[in-house]
């Protein structure tokens, strides 16, 4: 998390743009992902493409599951497909998302650079301001002032660090809390961090229950940034479904091996995977869009634009990635295994 936020840090200062920094960070993390990507969809276009030699074999040792195994795992190895390459992309990006996640919700410890041990000096300068000024605070923020600052896990020993980001935003806003004597003769430089990025406010998460209260009428504490922060997680939906959709559409056309062994596929499991295909197509935008609505906008926006870079590569990808097997190598596999499947009826 160290290594993410110094990272961010670096990018927010050469742009000096928060949101325009996140962007930046997405694509870097995407380019160090991208030769993981590219060899996950050459491994799934090896996986398709000698469907039809499974088919075959599956049906070879259909009584023989040790054997079935044995057989298919060989034929992974010759072909040098990974059956779990497809999985580890996707997973790598879970610990990017919750390591991000922090980053963002605690900017000062990560960005701004301050040690655990000095916590204390904003600590006691943000709570001498805030007591002299109440009326600059949310309900949220008055309601846990003076913030607290223990080494504990424990949401009472340690408020400072759960609003951190907010707070980080309230010392940006008012930067005369760090003429505090516990920060003068501290003697370090701090860096503060403008959270704003056309209009919205990244450090806030959207707020899903102002948005119910459009369809009831209830429109009362509906800002300009409330409203510009709905659409982080609307883009975030949207740009789930799209890769999804354009995921779907980009497989490769089959060739007549694996259009017979389609064909030879029970009906139950074709529809049982094509129903799959479907709920997932809805059940993605949906996840992201509520994903998008309870973490700050900031985790948000990179999930929005991770969705539209993931688009751009499955589209180039896709367009250039053929398999390095050939109709012959395979139709001429297909026979061995049929010849050996007639001899074991024989035998």
């Amino acid at each position: 998390m160290i290594a993410l936020g110094w990272i961010l840090n670096l990018f927010y200062e050469l742009i000096g743009n928060y949101g325009f920094a996140i962007i930046l960070f997405t694509v870097f993390i995407k380019l160090v992902l991208l030769p993981l990507d590219i060899k996950q969809k050459k491994s799934m276009a090896k996986t398709q493409k000698i469907q039809p030699l499974l088919a075959e074999v599956q049906k070879k040792y259909a009584n023989d599951k040790d054997k079935l195994n044995q057989e298919t795992m060989k034929l992974y190895q010759k072909y040098g497909i990974n059956p779990m390459g497809g999985c580890f992309p996707m997973l790598i990006q879970f610990p990017i998302i919750i390591a991000l996640y922090w980053v963002v919700k605690k900017p000062i410890t990560y960005m701004m650079g301050v040690d655990a041990g000095d916590v204390w000096r904003l600590a006691e300068a943000f709570n001498t301001w805030a007591a002299a000024h109440t009326d600059a605070l949310s309900d949220t923020i008055k309601g846990i002032i003076p913030v607290t600052y223990k080494a504990s896990r424990a949401l009472a020993d340690n408020t400072f660090g759960t609003y951190e980001i907010q707070i980080a935003q309230l010392l940006f806003k008012n930067p005369e809390i760090l003429n505090h004597p516990a920060i003068t003769s501290w003697g370090k430089a701090l860096d503060l961090i403008d959270f704003r990025f056309l209009g919205m406010d990244l450090s806030e998460i959207p707020n899903l229950g102002a948005l119910m209260g459009v369809f009831t009428g209830n429109l009362s504490g509906i800002t300009l940034n409330t409203v510009l922060l709905w659409t982080i997680p609307v883009f975030s939906g949207l740009s789930s479904w799209l890769a999804s959709k354009i995921s779907s559409g980009q497989q490769p056309k089959k060739d007549k091996n694996e259009v017979i062994a389609e064909a030879d596929k029970p009906k139950d499991s074709a529809a049982g995977m094509g129903d799959t295909m479907k709920s997932m197509t809805l059940i993605a935008p949906i996840f992201s869009a509520w994903f998008a609505f309870t973490l700050p906008a900031a985790v948000g926006l990179y999930w929005t634009v991770s969705n539209l870079i993931m688009i751009i590569q499955q589209v180039v990808v896709t367009k250039y990635l053929v398999p390095d097997i050939s109709a012959e190598e395979l139709e001429g596999e297909i026979k061995n295994v049929k010849k050996g499947r007639k001899n074991r009826k024989k035998s």
